[in-house]
């Protein structure tokens, strides 16, 4: 039997590299005869770089930067293995969670408000000074609602208050912008194509707007949200009076606590599906043709699930191969009707890590171990419907599952 381990990142306990080699520990446990594949995925949030350097054979690189509190760190970025049959770009992959990320920051620490987003333009400029053509940049996994505008500034955009005056760093600031001056921003920057990778689409404004749905994950109160929502409106129109660009209500200026915005406001960016530019990248449907049953994951299989994550991305992709996807997650919070929508995307079955009732932080800490057991049981079962079929099994005493 060939398997095809194809997950995301188990959020604040494993990557997916880590979640694979562990579904492969438990299946090879179950079924020494059993071949696998490795395929990490991300849908634009954390181990996107990975993923994609990895599948390209490109290279990881290190930059200065700091996080979204104003703390110097050290982030690493990478840059694509060259692509055969396309024009030969330098292309970097950058996550905005490497620099501006939520897990860089402690839940006591979060400061929604407050929260910059500079040091991922400081590692767009640091890639730009390496010799990048495009960047392809992930969204997921922000600690920032500030519109991108940190990003921008660190390439050289000022964002001013009536008197002319630099407003601060931070989301709730942009309640203070009056306008955005362009003339210093560094060209480079504003000219690369940045291709923006996101699971994302909702808009930066309204009930499904950025700082309403996102803002509480960061940390924002009530009023806070309310803030920030009016702070986000005050950044769309400095974009209008500056260049005409209206990005208010355009799906995905919403990813990331509005960096969708600042990005088709100021820069050269379009955004894409995250998970369908991985699998592309990856070679997702050669791993495919090749497998007879995929199985994939992540933190929690729920009614998101289904809209532009991993487990919903490749199903769809191994169903058009005419194979079949198993998920596994830490939780599954599923309606009747997400159940059906999973099953639609391809996913036959889905099964929970958790081996029982424990603390969360257990949980996190035994994930490992758990998607190691669960693989095991699933292969157990795959062998034994298997040689069912073949004839194989003469008492069902001799099938454990």
């Amino acid at each position: 039997m060939r398997y095809l381990l194809a997950p995301d990142s188990f959020k604040e306990s494993a990557d997916a590299t880590e979640v694979a080699l562990a579904m492969q520990r438990g299946i090879v446990a179950s079924d020494p005869c059993a071949q696998t594949r490795l395929l990490p995925l991300s849908d634009g949030g954390e181990g996107l770089t990975l993923a994609l350097v990895n599948a390209t054979n490109g290279s990881l690189r290190t930059a200065q930067a700091h996080d979204a509190l104003g703390r110097p760190i050290t982030a690493t970025y990478g840059f694509l293995g060259p692509q055969p049959g396309t024009k030969q770009l330098r292309t970097a992959v950058i996550e905005l969670a490497a620099a501006s990320g939520i897990e860089l920051i402690a839940p006591d620490e979060r400061r929604a408000t407050l929260a910059s987003t500079f040091g991922t333009g400081e590692l767009i400029m640091d890639a730009i000074g390496a010799g990048a053509d495009r960047i392809v940049l992930g969204l997921g996994g922000s600690a920032t609602t500030d519109g991108g505008s940190g990003l921008a500034r660190a390439c050289g955009f000022r964002f001013l208050d009536a008197h002319g005056s630099d407003i601060p760093e931070g989301g709730g600031a942009l309640n203070q912008l009056d306008h955005i001056a362009a003339q210093d921003a560094d060209a480079r920057a504003a000219s690369i194509p940045i291709i923006m990778a996101s699971d994302v689409t909702n808009p930066l404004h309204g009930s499904n707007g950025a700082a309403q749905i996102f803002g509480p994950q960061k940390g924002a109160s009530p009023s806070q949200v309310r803030e920030l929502a009016s702070a986000l409106t005050a950044f769309a129109d400095a974009i209008r009076r500056l260049n005409g660009r209206d990005v208010q209500d355009v799906p995905g200026a919403g990813a990331a606590g509005g960096s969708g915005a600042g990005l088709l406001g100021l820069f050269n960016a379009h955004a894409v599906p995250g998970i369908d530019l991985v699998l592309e990248l990856v070679h997702g449907e050669e791993g495919c043709d090749w497998a007879d049953i995929v199985i994939t994951g992540e933190g929690s299989i729920d009614g998101q699930t289904s809209h532009g994550k991993v487990p919903s991305g490749i199903a769809r992709l191994a169903r058009s191969c005419g194979k079949p996807t198993i998920a596994v997650g830490g939780t599954i919070k599923l309606s009747a009707d997400e159940r059906k929508d999973l099953r639609s995307a391809g996913i036959v079955a889905t099964f929970a890590i958790a081996p029982g009732a424990a603390t969360l932080p257990t949980l996190l800490a035994d994930a490992r171990a758990n998607i190691e057991s669960t693989c095991f049981s699933i292969a157990g079962l795959v062998s034994a419907v298997s040689a069912s079929k073949s004839g194989e099994i003469t008492d069902p005493h001799d099938a454990t599952l």
